[in-house]
């Protein structure tokens, strides 16, 4: 609105003289106040109040005390209008602070956040705050009451629509058998209507009327059986976890992890443990305990025997091979480097010792190249290794502590092969793998894989230079052991040999088909498979061979026992120590023999391999699998089952679980 408009409406407002000479406001006209430039900015509400307080005696006094400070003004119009303005204003802002007080109050009587509890400090408002506290914590509980309520009940509904959708296929497969039976009754009621003697249409009458009595007989409901589903994560021969699970008719495979009743995964990546103390109608089974590291991987072994040997004050390396290891995340690894060099140098060929000044240089040289600061500690090995273990070539192994299947692994007799080595892992190691796949033909071929392999925890182990040898070739041997819900450790009573691919020597540390025994590297040399299938020895034959020098099942497989029970014992606290329900799992154990037939403990693999490649595994490992189940997935979901096993063994009942026990996991004490 212009300065022109308003002047111009101003002009229409009433005398001012009748004010003056009456002091009576109740005259005002209200369009005076409609047409004011401030009231137009207000609601209708605070017009109110205005009005009121322009009827009242406290415009009266204002407007008297105000005549006697305003200077002159042109017209009575004029000064009528800003005097109304500045009351008006006045009046306004009195009324937003009554308001403001007024909410204050209101706000003061009411039970606070906790935001604002703080803030507050008389008893009533601490009083307010407790008992606000106490229906926060009541709802959360009931809130997580009702969770726990809906999840079950999410749980039986996705339970019955699987039950639901299983019994409308089976429904389905009965009444496609019955319409095939119905089919093939119209083609034989034909073939009666086709041929014209007299006495055929009444076979024929009757035939059709047996046929529609058939067909209006009332199938029998189907009943649902119990289901349980399982989840299979892929890899390593995952499909025999499937064979094993299709003998189990009240079991069927689901993609969904969320609902599956058991998990079979090569690592247990992605598995939510803390889910399994929960008290729900939902069971969940996992193929891995949740500090199987504690065992499996190689540092935390060799620390874990290292420990339980001192409690018993006997030689680590008695049990396993002298080993060191070195973690550059760890404070303590100058220490352990020295620990490892100082035992290099005093125990290696006399060509190759150095004086202890010279090893004092190199030790400083090869801090210095790893870039490793000094640490307090100090630690020097007092135990000693066999004689089986030194021999003119002085060989070593360097080991990445988290990888299997032989990956990683590096023979090597020079100090300055292992510092670079070092090096570059912790920049990334570039290993090239022969892979093995078939093609769109089913043709089997091979491609070389580069992986990169960047680590900074390593195990550097003597590499035994006097081994058993099996026609001048090297081998190991591999066991299971298994670990149930309950702690109960088990051994399975047959294993296998995995041999070498050549004869075993020495002076050459680059050919890794004569040290390495695993099946993963082995299956990729020219002589893979020559002399045995799959490189591979039961132990019927080993015992067959060492006949003349050794009872074989009685002395090593019984000793190959003992030390992985031994093992099994050193984690009793660790491996479940949140002790978690519905855990199992399944250890490969690598043992090798000296020419003393002493025997020692290479490592425990968390996930063994399970590839059938040969026909001594075809038969070894599906029972194996299929046994440690009827020992945890029959118990914690009993089935109806045949207990005569579907995968026999040779000089086994079929009746027979091959899993013997060793014991219960308790804790070795001094």
């Amino acid at each position: 609105m212009s300065e022109e408009q308003q002047n111009n409406r101003t002009d229409q407002l009433p005398s001012l003289v009748n004010i003056r000479s009456n002091r009576n406001t109740s005259q005002i006209d209200l369009n005076f106040i409609q047409k004011s430039k401030t009231i137009q900015s207000e609601n209708w509400e605070m017009l109110q109040r205005v009005k009121e307080s322009l009827e009242s005696k406290a415009f009266s006094n204002f407007f008297s005390s105000s005549l006697a400070k305003l200077p002159n003004f042109k017209s009575p119009q004029e000064l009528a209008k800003v005097l109304a303005d500045q009351f008006i204003q006045n009046e306004i802002k009195k009324g937003k602070k009554r308001e403001a007080k007024s909410a204050i109050k209101i706000q003061a009587s009411q039970p606070q956040t906790s935001d604002s509890l703080p803030a507050l400090k008389t008893p009533q408002i601490k009083l307010e705050k407790n008992k606000f506290n106490n229906v926060r914590s009541k709802s959360r509980d009931k809130i997580r009451e009702l969770e726990i309520i809906k999840e079950q009940e999410r749980e039986k509904e996705q339970q019955n629509k699987e039950n639901n959708k299983l019994a409308e296929k089976i429904l389905k497969q009965k009444n496609k058998l019955l319409s095939k039976d119905t089919q093939r009754q119209k083609e034989q009621d034909k073939s009666f209507v086709e041929q014209s003697s007299p006495p055929t249409k009444v076979l024929k009458n009757i035939r059709h009327t047996l046929s529609i009595t058939k067909l209006q007989t009332p199938i029998e409901p189907i009943s649902q059986p119990t289901l349980y589903s399982y989840f299979l994560g892929g890899g390593n021969n995952s499909e025999l976890i499937k064979r094993v699970f299709d003998m189990r008719s009240d079991w069927h495979q689901t993609t969904n992890t969320a609902r599956a009743n058991f998990r079979w995964q090569q690592s247990n990546h992605g598995y939510k443990y803390f889910k399994l103390n929960w008290h729900k109608s939902h069971k969940e089974l996992l193929n891995h305990f949740e500090f199987h590291p504690e065992i499996s991987n190689k540092k935390n072994l060799l620390m874990n025997v290292s420990a339980a040997c001192e409690i018993l004050k006997s030689n680590p390396f008695d049990i396993i091979p002298v080993t060191f290891a070195i973690d550059f995340t760890d404070p303590s690894v100058e220490s352990n480097i020295s620990a490892f060099y100082n035992f290099y140098n005093k125990n290696a060929p006399e060509s190759k010792q150095l004086t202890k000044q010279d090893a004092q240089n190199k030790l400083n040289e090869i801090k210095k190249k790893l870039r490793i600061a000094p640490s307090k500690e100090k630690k020097q090995l007092e135990f000693q290794m066999r004689d089986t273990f030194t021999g003119p070539d002085y060989l070593w192994l360097l080991k990445p502590t988290g990888l299997n299947r032989g990956r990683g692994i590096h023979v090597f007799q020079d100090i300055d092969n292992l510092v670079d080595l070092l090096i570059d892992y912790q920049y990334g190691y570039h290993e090239k793998q022969i892979e093995t796949y078939k093609d769109e033909n089913g043709q089997t071929q091979q491609k070389v894989v580069q992986y990169l392999l960047k680590t900074s925890s390593f195990v550097v182990q003597k590499y035994i230079e006097k081994p058993l040898l099996i026609k001048n070739r090297k081998f190991d041997i591999r066991v299971w052991v298994f670990l149930n819900t309950d702690l109960n450790c088990y051994f399975f009573k047959e294993g296998y040999i995995r041999m070498a691919s050549e004869e075993y020597k020495t002076n050459d540390v680059e050919n890794i088909y004569i040290h390495l025994t695993n099946n993963a590297i082995q299956q990729h040399s020219d002589k893979y498979g020559q002399q045995e299938l799959g490189n591979q020895l039961s132990f019927d034959q080993v015992s067959e061979y060492f006949k003349s020098k050794i009872d074989f099942r009685g002395q090593i497989v019984e000793k190959m026992k003992e030390m992985a029970y031994f093992a099994m014992r050193t984690v009793a606290t660790k491996i479940n120590k949140l002790n978690r329900k519905f855990c199992m799992e399944i250890f490969g154990f690598d043992f090798f023999l000296d020419e003393l037939f002493n025997i020692y403990l290479i490592e425990v693999n968390t996930n063994p391999c399970l590839e059938e490649s040969s026909p001594l595994l075809q038969m070894l490992i599906p029972r194996m699998i299929d046994d440690a189940f009827v020992l945890t997935v029959d118990q914690i979901f009993p089935i109806q089952r045949d207990v005569v096993s579907k995968f026999p063994v040779n000089n086994y009942s079929d009746t027979e679980n091959m899993w013997q026990l060793m014991g219960e996991l308790t804790e070795i004490q001094g």
